[in-house]
């Protein structure tokens, strides 16, 4: 009895162990980011432009295997023209996953050790929400679930006679003034929020963008050409019946249209068009895997206006 005793405790404390070293292991963090900076700049009719810059560190390519694209949180779905300014992301577009994203597709994989620089740029809109006497914007850049940031610095252009909540950075930057919050060390699920606040005396903002699916828009396009076809296709039979129920009163048709060139060939008469083109459309469905949730931003709480 005591040695099947002494088996049983050795094989319980076995098991625990295993557990706990499978525990710490996972609870070992993928990635870690160095660095943010964000600038937003306005515009006239109260929408932004908002540059990221990111400095992503891979602490471990094993566990979920190198990292080969990300996923970073934006206001809401009212985004317009995603611009890579980097060359580690060599794509960048809008991505809908229980939340409102940007996904940056990388260069290469990356693997432990290696820092990515990721620098996109998005155009906003319907981030304001129109109060008394004005307009405020409360931005909470997107957080990471798994991920520590070490420093995070929002830049923010100034405007005559606004309030802020962070401070008046007393260097310009690109010549401009610009209101300017830092964090440093947030831990992961994190976040901060920024506000600044236009006065209606002065600004008149008037944002009411609306975005189109654009497989919605794809499909659009197809049905307007197809139209465009069927009905150029309709106007040559309409003149074909036309022009072989009447007398011919001369081997040359003057003014004929439709971009084409007489051809004389003996008693019969064929036509050849400057050009000629065909079209052929397609209404496609492209669907992106979630990764290995290698970019976990939670959805956030911003303001969806005017739904």
């Amino acid at each position: 009895m005591r040695k099947y005793r002494k088996i049983f405790f050795g094989l319980l404390f076995s098991v625990i162990l295993l557990r706990t070293c499978i525990t710490v292991s996972a609870a070992e963090p993928l990635d870690e980011i160095e660095k943010e900076t964000i600038w937003v700049s306005m515009m006239p009719d109260g929408s932004v432009n908002i540059v990221y810059e990111i400095d992503w560190k891979v602490l471990d390519s094993t566990s979920e295997g190198p990292l080969s694209w990300v996923k970073i949180g934006i206001p809401n779905k009212y985004m317009e023209d995603p611009t890579s300014l980097s060359y580690c992301v060599e794509k960048v577009g809008y991505y809908d996953s229980d939340g409102d994203y940007v996904r940056l597709d990388l260069n290469r994989e990356y693997h432990a050790g290696e820092t990515v620089n990721m620098k996109f740029w998005i155009r906003q809109h319907r981030l304001y929400e129109e109060v008394e006497g004005g307009y405020e914007y409360r931005f909470t850049p997107g957080w990471f679930d798994d991920i520590a940031v070490k420093d995070l610095t929002i830049y923010w252009e100034y405007g005559e006679e606004t309030i802020s909540n962070m401070s008046l950075d007393k260097e310009e930057l690109k010549g401009r003034k610009n209101y300017v919050a830092h964090y440093q060390d947030l831990k992961p699920t994190e976040r901060v929020t920024v506000e600044v606040f236009y006065p209606e005396e002065i600004y008149q903002f008037h944002d009411d963008y609306k975005k189109i699916d654009p497989a919605v828009s794809a499909c659009i396009r197809v049905i307007v050409i197809l139209f465009g076809v069927f009905g150029l296709l309709a106007y040559a039979f309409v003149l074909y019946v036309r022009r072989n129920h009447k007398e011919i009163k001369d081997s040359y048709e003057k003014n004929r249209g439709m971009g084409s060139v007489y051809v004389s060939s003996g008693r019969g008469r064929r036509y050849r068009s400057h050009g000629g083109g065909g079209c052929a459309c397609a209404c496609a469905c492209a669907c992106a895997c979630a990764g290995g949730g290698r970019a976990g931003c939670s959805r956030k709480n911003f303001l969806h206006l005017h739904e």
